[in-house]
Protein backbone atom coordinates (compact mmCIF):
# COMPACT_ATOMS: atom_id res chain seq x y z
CA UNK A 1 0.00 0.00 0.00
CA UNK A 2 1.55 3.80 -0.81
CA UNK A 3 2.72 5.64 1.65
CA UNK A 4 0.18 8.89 2.24
CA UNK A 5 1.52 11.41 4.50
CA UNK A 6 -0.63 14.22 4.71
CA UNK A 7 -0.46 17.85 6.83
CA UNK A 8 -2.97 20.80 6.88
CA UNK A 9 0.19 22.61 8.16
CA UNK A 10 -0.32 26.14 5.39
CA UNK A 11 3.50 27.59 5.27
CA UNK A 12 4.23 30.69 4.04
CA UNK A 13 7.74 30.04 2.58
CA UNK A 14 8.08 26.32 2.93
CA UNK A 15 11.60 24.65 2.77
CA UNK A 16 12.79 23.02 -0.42
CA UNK A 17 15.71 22.65 -3.02
CA UNK A 18 16.95 25.89 -3.14
CA UNK A 19 16.36 27.23 -6.44
CA UNK A 20 18.72 26.10 -9.72
CA UNK A 21 21.57 28.60 -10.03
CA UNK A 22 20.40 30.68 -13.17
CA UNK A 23 17.42 31.90 -10.23
CA UNK A 24 19.21 32.95 -7.99
CA UNK A 25 19.28 36.75 -8.34
CA UNK A 26 15.96 37.33 -6.35
CA UNK A 27 13.58 36.76 -3.44
CA UNK A 28 13.57 32.81 -3.67
CA UNK A 29 17.63 32.58 -3.24
CA UNK A 30 16.81 35.17 -0.83
CA UNK A 31 13.97 32.94 1.52
CA UNK A 32 16.07 30.23 1.08
CA UNK A 33 19.00 31.62 2.14
CA UNK A 34 17.17 32.61 5.04
CA UNK A 35 15.71 29.41 6.01
CA UNK A 36 19.10 27.18 5.57
CA UNK A 37 21.63 29.41 6.11
CA UNK A 38 24.51 30.06 3.53
CA UNK A 39 25.17 26.45 1.47
CA UNK A 40 28.19 24.94 2.99
CA UNK A 41 31.14 25.91 0.68
CA UNK A 42 34.73 25.26 1.05
CA UNK A 43 38.52 26.14 -0.69
CA UNK A 44 39.86 23.22 -0.17
CA UNK A 45 38.13 21.39 -3.43
CA UNK A 46 39.66 18.10 -4.04
CA UNK A 47 40.12 16.27 -7.69
CA UNK A 48 40.21 12.61 -8.84
CA UNK A 49 41.39 11.66 -12.00
CA UNK A 50 37.96 9.98 -13.54
CA UNK A 51 38.21 8.37 -16.99
CA UNK A 52 36.73 10.60 -19.83
CA UNK A 53 35.05 7.67 -21.13
CA UNK A 54 34.42 3.88 -18.85
CA UNK A 55 33.21 2.37 -21.93
CA UNK A 56 35.62 3.13 -24.31
CA UNK A 57 38.85 0.96 -23.98
CA UNK A 58 40.57 3.06 -26.58
CA UNK A 59 40.16 6.56 -24.58
CA UNK A 60 42.40 6.17 -22.27
CA UNK A 61 41.95 10.23 -21.40
CA UNK A 62 41.06 10.89 -17.43
CA UNK A 63 39.57 14.50 -16.19
CA UNK A 64 39.91 16.17 -13.18
CA UNK A 65 36.28 15.67 -11.47
CA UNK A 66 35.69 17.72 -8.34
CA UNK A 67 34.56 16.56 -4.88
CA UNK A 68 34.56 17.83 -1.63
CA UNK A 69 34.86 16.06 2.03
CA UNK A 70 33.56 17.31 6.05
CA UNK A 71 35.40 14.99 8.39
CA UNK A 72 34.16 17.24 11.21
CA UNK A 73 31.44 14.26 12.27
CA UNK A 74 33.75 11.39 11.65
CA UNK A 75 34.50 8.55 13.25
CA UNK A 76 36.72 5.60 11.87
CA UNK A 77 34.87 2.94 10.53
CA UNK A 78 31.16 5.30 10.47
CA UNK A 79 29.52 5.77 7.10
CA UNK A 80 30.12 7.58 4.03
CA UNK A 81 27.62 9.67 2.83
CA UNK A 82 27.65 10.45 -0.90
CA UNK A 83 25.71 13.69 -2.57
CA UNK A 84 25.55 12.82 -5.99
CA UNK A 85 25.85 16.39 -7.92
CA UNK A 86 23.47 17.29 -10.23
CA UNK A 87 23.03 19.34 -13.47
CA UNK A 88 24.99 22.50 -11.87
CA UNK A 89 28.45 23.63 -10.16
CA UNK A 90 28.92 22.60 -6.52
CA UNK A 91 30.62 25.14 -4.21
CA UNK A 92 31.02 22.30 -0.57
CA UNK A 93 30.37 19.50 1.29
CA UNK A 94 26.78 18.29 1.94
CA UNK A 95 24.51 20.39 3.78
CA UNK A 96 21.26 20.55 5.09
CA UNK A 97 19.51 17.00 6.21
CA UNK A 98 22.67 14.86 4.81
CA UNK A 99 24.92 16.81 7.55
CA UNK A 100 22.40 16.61 10.32
CA UNK A 101 22.31 12.69 9.73
CA UNK A 102 26.02 12.44 8.98
CA UNK A 103 26.60 14.27 12.33
CA UNK A 104 24.05 11.93 14.38
CA UNK A 105 25.93 9.32 12.81
CA UNK A 106 29.52 10.09 12.86
CA UNK A 107 29.42 9.80 9.01
CA UNK A 108 31.81 11.46 6.75
CA UNK A 109 30.27 13.57 3.89
CA UNK A 110 31.50 13.96 0.74
CA UNK A 111 30.07 15.62 -2.79
CA UNK A 112 30.94 14.73 -5.78
CA UNK A 113 30.19 17.44 -8.93
CA UNK A 114 29.04 15.55 -11.92
CA UNK A 115 30.88 15.57 -14.81
CA UNK A 116 30.16 18.25 -17.41
CA UNK A 117 29.37 20.98 -14.46
CA UNK A 118 31.31 23.05 -13.04
CA UNK A 119 34.58 22.61 -12.71
CA UNK A 120 34.60 18.64 -13.71
CA UNK A 121 35.13 18.95 -17.77
CA UNK A 122 36.49 16.64 -19.75
CA UNK A 123 38.08 18.30 -22.41
CA UNK A 124 37.34 21.45 -20.80
CA UNK A 125 34.79 22.15 -23.22
CA UNK A 126 31.45 21.90 -24.15
CA UNK A 127 31.18 21.33 -27.53
CA UNK A 128 29.06 19.06 -28.91
CA UNK A 129 31.64 16.53 -29.74
CA UNK A 130 32.75 16.43 -26.64
CA UNK A 131 29.15 16.27 -25.20
CA UNK A 132 28.81 12.95 -26.22
CA UNK A 133 30.99 11.91 -23.29
CA UNK A 134 28.32 13.41 -21.22
CA UNK A 135 25.83 10.06 -20.81
CA UNK A 136 24.32 8.99 -17.68
CA UNK A 137 26.02 5.90 -17.85
CA UNK A 138 29.44 7.95 -17.77
CA UNK A 139 27.87 9.61 -14.73
CA UNK A 140 27.08 6.42 -12.92
CA UNK A 141 30.49 4.95 -13.43
CA UNK A 142 31.60 8.12 -12.56
CA UNK A 143 30.45 7.54 -9.22
CA UNK A 144 31.40 3.90 -8.55
CA UNK A 145 34.99 4.20 -9.63
CA UNK A 146 35.19 7.19 -7.33
CA UNK A 147 33.99 4.91 -4.40
CA UNK A 148 36.40 2.64 -5.21
CA UNK A 149 39.45 4.89 -5.94
CA UNK A 150 38.51 6.84 -2.75
CA UNK A 151 37.86 4.05 -0.53
CA UNK A 152 41.66 2.10 -1.85
CA UNK A 153 42.97 5.55 -1.13
CA UNK A 154 42.25 6.60 1.88
CA UNK A 155 41.54 2.99 3.70
CA UNK A 156 37.92 3.88 4.58
CA UNK A 157 35.87 0.50 6.33
CA UNK A 158 32.74 2.21 6.88
CA UNK A 159 29.52 1.44 4.51
CA UNK A 160 28.44 3.92 1.57
CA UNK A 161 25.00 5.57 1.32
CA UNK A 162 24.51 7.62 -1.88
CA UNK A 163 21.82 10.86 -1.72
CA UNK A 164 20.40 12.43 -4.38
CA UNK A 165 17.86 14.80 -5.58
CA UNK A 166 15.70 15.47 -8.94
CA UNK A 167 17.88 14.35 -11.26
CA UNK A 168 20.52 13.21 -8.83
CA UNK A 169 17.25 11.20 -7.29
CA UNK A 170 17.04 9.62 -10.57
CA UNK A 171 20.68 8.93 -10.40
CA UNK A 172 20.90 7.68 -6.80
CA UNK A 173 18.32 4.93 -8.05
CA UNK A 174 20.10 4.01 -11.24
CA UNK A 175 23.07 3.56 -9.40
CA UNK A 176 21.42 0.59 -7.24
CA UNK A 177 20.57 -0.88 -9.79
CA UNK A 178 23.86 -0.54 -12.12
CA UNK A 179 26.24 -1.05 -9.02
CA UNK A 180 24.34 -2.41 -6.21
CA UNK A 181 27.45 -3.51 -4.48
CA UNK A 182 28.65 -0.19 -4.18
CA UNK A 183 26.62 1.09 -1.31
CA UNK A 184 24.09 0.33 1.57
CA UNK A 185 21.20 2.20 -0.38
CA UNK A 186 20.03 5.30 -0.82
CA UNK A 187 17.72 8.47 -0.81
CA UNK A 188 16.24 9.25 -4.03
CA UNK A 189 14.20 12.34 -3.43
CA UNK A 190 12.14 13.52 -6.10
CA UNK A 191 14.14 11.04 -8.51
CA UNK A 192 13.08 11.56 -11.78
CA UNK A 193 14.23 7.73 -13.22
CA UNK A 194 10.73 7.99 -15.66
CA UNK A 195 12.58 9.66 -18.86
CA UNK A 196 9.29 11.01 -20.10
CA UNK A 197 9.39 12.41 -24.00
CA UNK A 198 5.97 14.33 -24.06
CA UNK A 199 5.96 15.40 -20.56
CA UNK A 200 2.34 17.33 -20.73
CA UNK A 201 1.78 16.33 -16.88
CA UNK A 202 4.71 18.65 -15.55
CA UNK A 203 2.18 21.25 -16.93
CA UNK A 204 -1.07 19.78 -15.36
CA UNK A 205 0.29 19.08 -11.86
CA UNK A 206 1.19 22.93 -11.54
CA UNK A 207 -2.11 23.36 -12.25
CA UNK A 208 -3.64 21.18 -9.58
CA UNK A 209 -1.10 22.54 -7.14
CA UNK A 210 -1.80 26.45 -7.25
CA UNK A 211 -5.87 25.52 -7.53
CA UNK A 212 -8.71 26.55 -9.87
CA UNK A 213 -8.63 30.30 -9.22
CA UNK A 214 -4.82 30.71 -9.37
CA UNK A 215 -4.18 28.92 -12.79
CA UNK A 216 -7.13 30.77 -14.53
CA UNK A 217 -4.99 33.86 -13.50
CA UNK A 218 -1.83 32.14 -15.13
CA UNK A 219 -3.81 31.57 -18.60
CA UNK A 220 -4.91 35.09 -18.13
CA UNK A 221 -1.57 36.21 -18.29
CA UNK A 222 -0.27 33.42 -20.86
CA UNK A 223 -3.19 34.79 -22.74
CA UNK A 224 -1.98 38.01 -22.56
CA UNK A 225 1.52 37.43 -23.64
CA UNK A 226 -0.21 35.60 -26.92
CA UNK A 227 -1.81 38.38 -28.11
CA UNK A 228 1.25 41.15 -27.79
CA UNK A 229 3.95 38.50 -29.14
CA UNK A 230 2.15 35.96 -31.55
CA UNK A 231 -1.75 37.26 -31.82
CA UNK A 232 -3.62 38.24 -35.04
CA UNK A 233 -2.57 42.23 -33.99
CA UNK A 234 0.61 41.67 -32.37
CA UNK A 235 3.30 43.42 -34.52
CA UNK A 236 7.39 43.69 -34.33
CA UNK A 237 6.72 46.68 -31.85
CA UNK A 238 4.47 44.51 -29.28
CA UNK A 239 6.80 41.58 -29.58
CA UNK A 240 10.12 43.11 -28.45
CA UNK A 241 7.94 45.54 -25.81
CA UNK A 242 6.71 42.13 -24.56
CA UNK A 243 10.45 40.57 -24.50
CA UNK A 244 12.15 43.73 -23.38
CA UNK A 245 10.14 43.28 -20.25
CA UNK A 246 12.15 40.11 -18.84
CA UNK A 247 15.29 41.95 -20.70
CA UNK A 248 15.24 39.44 -23.49
CA UNK A 249 15.98 40.17 -27.32
CA UNK A 250 13.70 41.10 -29.60
CA UNK A 251 14.83 38.29 -31.99
CA UNK A 252 14.34 35.15 -29.57
CA UNK A 253 12.47 32.68 -30.60
CA UNK A 254 9.34 33.35 -29.35
CA UNK A 255 8.76 29.70 -28.38
CA UNK A 256 11.80 29.84 -26.46
CA UNK A 257 10.43 33.04 -25.03
CA UNK A 258 6.99 31.31 -23.70
CA UNK A 259 8.92 28.16 -22.49
CA UNK A 260 10.51 30.55 -20.00
CA UNK A 261 7.43 32.20 -18.87
CA UNK A 262 5.81 29.14 -18.34
CA UNK A 263 8.98 27.68 -16.17
CA UNK A 264 8.59 30.81 -14.20
CA UNK A 265 5.46 30.02 -13.04
CA UNK A 266 5.81 26.17 -12.67
CA UNK A 267 9.21 27.04 -10.35
CA UNK A 268 6.73 29.14 -8.03
CA UNK A 269 5.20 26.00 -7.13
CA UNK A 270 8.23 23.56 -7.45
CA UNK A 271 10.16 25.39 -5.13
CA UNK A 272 7.52 25.78 -2.73
CA UNK A 273 6.50 29.40 -3.26
CA UNK A 274 3.00 29.03 -4.92
CA UNK A 275 1.14 31.74 -2.53
CA UNK A 276 3.51 33.78 -3.59
CA UNK A 277 3.15 33.69 -7.40
CA UNK A 278 -1.02 33.45 -6.91
CA UNK A 279 -1.36 35.94 -4.25
CA UNK A 280 0.54 38.64 -6.85
CA UNK A 281 -1.44 37.73 -9.89
CA UNK A 282 -4.45 37.63 -7.55
CA UNK A 283 -4.10 41.18 -6.54
CA UNK A 284 -4.52 42.13 -10.32
CA UNK A 285 -8.13 42.38 -10.32
CA UNK A 286 -10.64 40.59 -12.58
CA UNK A 287 -10.72 43.82 -14.68
CA UNK A 288 -6.77 44.10 -15.35
CA UNK A 289 -5.35 45.25 -18.77
CA UNK A 290 -3.13 42.92 -20.82
CA UNK A 291 -0.27 45.44 -20.11
CA UNK A 292 -1.13 45.16 -16.24
CA UNK A 293 -1.07 41.61 -16.50
CA UNK A 294 2.15 41.32 -18.22
CA UNK A 295 4.11 43.81 -16.21
CA UNK A 296 2.72 42.11 -12.73
CA UNK A 297 4.01 38.78 -14.07
CA UNK A 298 7.02 40.52 -15.06
CA UNK A 299 8.00 42.31 -11.91
CA UNK A 300 6.69 38.85 -10.12
CA UNK A 301 9.69 37.38 -12.48
CA UNK A 302 12.51 39.54 -12.53
CA UNK A 303 11.99 40.04 -7.97
CA UNK A 304 11.45 36.13 -7.20
CA UNK A 305 13.99 34.80 -9.65
CA UNK A 306 16.35 37.75 -10.65
CA UNK A 307 16.40 40.43 -13.48
CA UNK A 308 18.50 38.34 -15.82
CA UNK A 309 16.47 35.20 -15.35
CA UNK A 310 14.94 35.55 -18.82
CA UNK A 311 18.01 36.89 -20.56
CA UNK A 312 20.81 34.18 -20.11
CA UNK A 313 21.12 31.47 -22.48
CA UNK A 314 19.15 28.77 -20.75
CA UNK A 315 15.97 29.41 -22.76
CA UNK A 316 17.69 30.84 -25.71
CA UNK A 317 18.25 28.59 -28.30
CA UNK A 318 20.32 30.66 -30.62
CA UNK A 319 22.49 31.79 -27.58
CA UNK A 320 22.99 28.09 -26.47
CA UNK A 321 23.53 27.56 -30.53
CA UNK A 322 26.32 29.77 -30.20
CA UNK A 323 29.90 29.19 -29.76
CA UNK A 324 30.83 31.77 -28.91
CA UNK A 325 28.81 31.96 -26.10
CA UNK A 326 29.27 28.68 -24.70
CA UNK A 327 30.11 29.19 -20.80
CA UNK A 328 32.00 25.58 -19.78
CA UNK A 329 30.40 24.43 -16.66
CA UNK A 330 27.39 26.18 -17.07
CA UNK A 331 23.58 24.24 -17.31
CA UNK A 332 22.64 25.37 -20.30
CA UNK A 333 24.23 23.53 -22.78
CA UNK A 334 25.01 20.11 -20.48
CA UNK A 335 21.48 19.86 -19.27
CA UNK A 336 20.01 20.87 -22.58
CA UNK A 337 22.11 18.11 -24.01
CA UNK A 338 20.90 15.49 -21.47
CA UNK A 339 17.66 16.33 -22.56
CA UNK A 340 18.25 16.29 -26.52
CA UNK A 341 20.33 12.87 -26.21
CA UNK A 342 18.90 10.83 -23.38
CA UNK A 343 16.36 11.66 -21.07
CA UNK A 344 13.73 14.21 -22.90
CA UNK A 345 11.51 15.49 -20.21
CA UNK A 346 9.99 17.41 -22.77
CA UNK A 347 7.17 20.09 -21.63
CA UNK A 348 4.77 20.66 -24.46
CA UNK A 349 1.36 22.59 -23.97
CA UNK A 350 -1.51 19.96 -22.53
CA UNK A 351 -4.09 19.88 -25.44
CA UNK A 352 -6.51 21.13 -22.53
CA UNK A 353 -6.40 23.90 -19.61
CA UNK A 354 -2.80 24.62 -20.21
CA UNK A 355 -0.93 27.22 -18.08
CA UNK A 356 1.36 27.91 -21.07
CA UNK A 357 0.88 29.02 -24.03
CA UNK A 358 -0.20 26.38 -27.49
CA UNK A 359 3.17 27.56 -28.73
CA UNK A 360 5.50 25.53 -26.59
CA UNK A 361 5.13 22.02 -28.76
CA UNK A 362 6.55 18.79 -29.09
CA UNK A 363 8.21 20.21 -32.56
CA UNK A 364 9.42 23.45 -30.66
CA UNK A 365 11.43 20.93 -28.42
CA UNK A 366 12.91 18.92 -31.20
CA UNK A 367 13.65 21.81 -33.30
CA UNK A 368 15.94 22.88 -30.40
CA UNK A 369 17.46 19.67 -30.47
CA UNK A 370 17.99 19.93 -33.77
CA UNK A 371 19.27 23.53 -33.77
CA UNK A 372 21.94 23.83 -31.15
CA UNK A 373 23.27 19.93 -31.12
CA UNK A 374 22.50 18.55 -34.57
CA UNK A 375 20.39 15.76 -32.41
CA UNK A 376 16.97 13.72 -33.56
CA UNK A 377 14.33 13.22 -30.70
CA UNK A 378 16.07 10.74 -27.96
CA UNK A 379 14.14 7.19 -27.74
CA UNK A 380 13.95 7.12 -24.20
CA UNK A 381 12.72 4.03 -23.87
CA UNK A 382 16.90 2.93 -24.24
CA UNK A 383 17.55 4.67 -20.59
CA UNK A 384 13.66 3.88 -19.50
CA UNK A 385 14.45 0.01 -20.38
CA UNK A 386 17.57 -0.23 -18.72
CA UNK A 387 16.82 1.00 -15.31
CA UNK A 388 13.26 0.52 -15.44
CA UNK A 389 10.85 4.02 -15.22
CA UNK A 390 8.65 4.27 -12.44
CA UNK A 391 8.50 0.60 -11.86
CA UNK A 392 12.51 0.49 -11.19
CA UNK A 393 13.24 -3.05 -9.72
CA UNK A 394 15.71 -2.19 -7.06
CA UNK A 395 16.75 -2.63 -3.61
CA UNK A 396 17.55 -0.38 -0.51
CA UNK A 397 16.19 2.88 -2.22
CA UNK A 398 13.53 5.26 -0.05
CA UNK A 399 11.86 7.09 -2.78
CA UNK A 400 10.64 10.06 -1.48
CA UNK A 401 8.34 12.65 -3.14
CA UNK A 402 5.67 15.87 -2.59
CA UNK A 403 1.92 16.63 -3.53
CA UNK A 404 2.68 20.01 -5.18
CA UNK A 405 5.73 19.26 -6.98
CA UNK A 406 5.44 19.37 -11.06
CA UNK A 407 8.03 16.50 -11.81
CA UNK A 408 6.04 14.16 -9.37
CA UNK A 409 4.86 11.71 -12.83
CA UNK A 410 8.29 11.33 -13.34
CA UNK A 411 9.05 9.59 -10.44
CA UNK A 412 7.95 6.14 -8.73
CA UNK A 413 3.94 6.60 -7.87
CA UNK A 414 3.38 3.75 -5.70
CA UNK A 415 4.67 0.83 -3.74
CA UNK A 416 2.83 -1.47 -5.52
CA UNK A 417 5.52 -0.86 -8.52
CA UNK A 418 8.39 -1.49 -6.45
CA UNK A 419 10.17 -4.21 -4.91
CA UNK A 420 9.37 -4.58 -0.97
CA UNK A 421 12.79 -4.43 -0.18
CA UNK A 422 12.65 -0.46 -1.36
CA UNK A 423 10.24 1.81 0.25
CA UNK A 424 8.04 4.80 -1.53
CA UNK A 425 6.56 8.01 0.55
CA UNK A 426 4.17 10.24 -0.73
CA UNK A 427 4.52 13.71 1.40
CA UNK A 428 1.59 15.86 1.13
CA UNK A 429 0.93 19.39 2.00
CA UNK A 430 0.78 22.82 0.73
CA UNK A 431 3.54 23.92 -0.76
CA UNK A 432 5.60 20.42 -0.39
CA UNK A 433 7.62 21.10 -3.23
CA UNK A 434 10.48 19.48 -5.17
CA UNK A 435 13.34 17.75 -2.46
CA UNK A 436 11.82 19.23 0.39
CA UNK A 437 13.39 16.71 2.35
CA UNK A 438 16.79 17.83 1.77
CA UNK A 439 16.06 21.28 3.57
CA UNK A 440 17.67 21.12 7.26
CA UNK A 441 14.97 20.03 9.92
CA UNK A 442 12.98 22.49 11.70
CA UNK A 443 10.27 22.25 14.40
CA UNK A 444 7.62 24.10 12.13
CA UNK A 445 7.68 21.96 9.05
CA UNK A 446 5.20 19.83 8.28
CA UNK A 447 4.19 17.15 10.27
CA UNK A 448 3.77 15.14 7.05
CA UNK A 449 7.67 16.00 6.24
CA UNK A 450 8.89 14.76 10.01
CA UNK A 451 6.96 11.54 9.77
CA UNK A 452 8.60 10.92 6.13
CA UNK A 453 12.44 11.60 7.88
CA UNK A 454 11.39 9.30 10.52
CA UNK A 455 10.57 6.57 8.37
CA UNK A 456 13.26 7.41 6.27
CA UNK A 457 15.79 7.23 9.17
CA UNK A 458 14.63 3.39 10.04
CA UNK A 459 15.15 2.41 6.31
CA UNK A 460 18.87 4.14 6.73
CA UNK A 461 19.75 2.64 10.14
CA UNK A 462 18.29 -0.89 9.02
CA UNK A 463 20.49 -0.93 5.66
CA UNK A 464 23.90 0.65 7.13
CA UNK A 465 23.12 -1.87 9.88
CA UNK A 466 23.21 0.60 12.78
CA UNK A 467 21.69 -0.66 15.92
Amino acid sequence: MKAVLTASLVLAASANLAPPHRARGGKAYELYLEREGAPPTSTDAQYWDAPQDHFDDANTATYKQKYYVNSEYYQEGGPIFLEIGGEGPVGGPPGGYIASLGQERNALLIQLEHRFYGESLPNGNVDTDNLKLLTVENALADLAGFIDWYTAEQGTTGKWFAFGGSYPGALSGWFRKAYPDHTAGSLSSSGVVNAINEFTAFDERVATAIGDECADNVRAVTAAFERAVVGEDATNATNADAKALFGCAADMWDEDYFYMLADSAAMADQYGSKFALCDTLGAMGSDATDATKMETFANFTNTYWGADFGSGCFYDSACLADKSKYEAGATDRSWRWQKCYQLAYFQPAPAEGSLRSSVVTMDYHYEQCMKVFGLAPPDVSNINDKFGADKIQVDKVFFSDFSDDPWREASVVSNDDIPATSEFHLVQCDECGHCMDFSTPSDTEPAALTAERQAFEVKLDEWLEIA
